[in-house]
């Protein structure tokens, strides 16, 4: 009685901020429902992060809201999307007591209570971001993320950048080697790829689709198809020893000094679907794709943690011609396996030019 009672007032805070009557709700450890129209597969039983008021636990009704066709608002397939709002000072604190604010960062994000993703999984959703989105002027801007109950980095994230819609990979930053250690996407072993790029974002809908298998091992995998081309293919480890992955979508953004006072970001999403092992679970005819096609395609190039993440560069003193290029795992390994390649090919006075981590550019 007490979830329904919970459901029902999410509801009519949606409705009256549907209506444009500004105000506040109260979603603070509540279970929150999504219509059949934007959402199958998953229990549907979400939950809401992280801008809370500390006294009131209340937060403002226009951080999402589900919206309809009729009302001219973006819509992929039905009558309903859900649309996300963040403005400046939009940080909280969180349930759980981790405060936004003190990260220097603003969202409004619901997290599937579904933690267990094992074994292979199929998901989807479709974003549209308007014509007038800011670009510019934030540490990042994360629009959907696969993350770990923890404190490890998301395995896979989805930003907003200058350079338009990006991938990253953060897969390297959980294994055991850089546990605990500061770790981004720019580290080495992992990866960021520009999937849509930044003329071609803005104004329409984009369908994403997910093939994922959960694993510690290097059979692990993702792939990532957008409007039905696949664009990205990663192998190898993407979980952390004892933690638990779910997936995140809506809005969160860091801010800098230079983040104008005024920056709000709107985003719409839709058909966000969920199947465990079958492409065909997710029902993707009513979206014009065949899973079929979908899994025939391969691409070029598959991502992998690459373990030989530096190059180190080695010269010789008796000979100002001689370069010698040499990876290795770390820095201190590049440079003596470089020096005693340098070596055996019969140089002398070898050293160490330089050592430094790969550019994954």
């Amino acid at each position: 009685m007490k979830k329904f009672l919970a459901i029902l007032v999410l509801g009519l805070a949606l409705t009256f901020s549907s209506n444009g009557i500004s105000g506040e709700m109260n979603v603070f450890n509540q279970t929150i429902k999504l219509p059949k129209d934007i959402t199958q597969g998953y229990k549907n039983a979400w939950s809401f992060c992280c801008n809370y008021d500390p006294k009131t636990r209340l937060t403002p009704d226009y951080a999402f809201k589900i919206v309809n066709k009729s009302d001219e608002h973006p819509v992929r397939l039905g009558e309903q999307s859900i649309r996300f709002e963040v403005r400046r000072g939009d940080c909280g604190v969180s349930s759980g007591g981790y405060n936004d604010c003190e990260a220097r960062s603003e969202r409004h994000e619901l997290k599937a209570d579904e933690h267990s993703f094992k074994g292979v999984t199929w998901h989807t959703y479709s974003l549209f971001l308007p014509n007038d989105l800011p670009i510019p002027g934030f540490d990042w801007n994360c629009m959907g993320q696969f993350h770990f109950d923890g404190d490890g980095a998301p395995a896979f994230q989805w930003d907003v950048e200058y350079v338009g819609y990006e991938l990253k990979r953060r897969t390297s930053c959980n294994l055991p080697e850089n546990k605990n250690k500061g770790c981004s996407v720019d580290n080495p072993g992992n990866h960021r790829q520009t999937v849509i790029k930044k003329k071609d974002l803005l104004g329409k809908w984009y369908d994403h689709i997910f093939n994922v298998k959960w694993s510690l091992k290097q059979d692990g995998y993702l792939k990532h198809w957008i409007n039905g081309k696949l664009v990205y293919h990663y192998q190898g480890s993407n979980l952390t020893p004892g933690e638990e992955v779910s997936f995140q979508f809506g809005i969160y953004r860091g801010f800098l000094n230079s983040t104008p006072k005024e920056a709000t970001h709107v985003a719409y999403y839709d058909e966000i679907r969920y199947a465990k092992k079958s492409c065909k679970k997710l029902k993707l005819e009513d979206l014009g794709y065949s899973c079929d096609e979908l899994e025939s395609q391969k691409i070029s190039k598959i991502d992998t943690i690459e373990k030989d993440n530096y190059l180190a560069i080695i010269k010789s003193k008796d000979d100002a011609k001689y370069i010698l290029k040499v990876s290795g795992a770390s820095k201190e390994l590049a440079g003596k396996k470089g020096l005693k390649k340098c070596k055996e090919s019969g140089k002398t006075a070898c050293y160490v030019h330089y050592v430094s981590a790969k550019s994954q550019y």
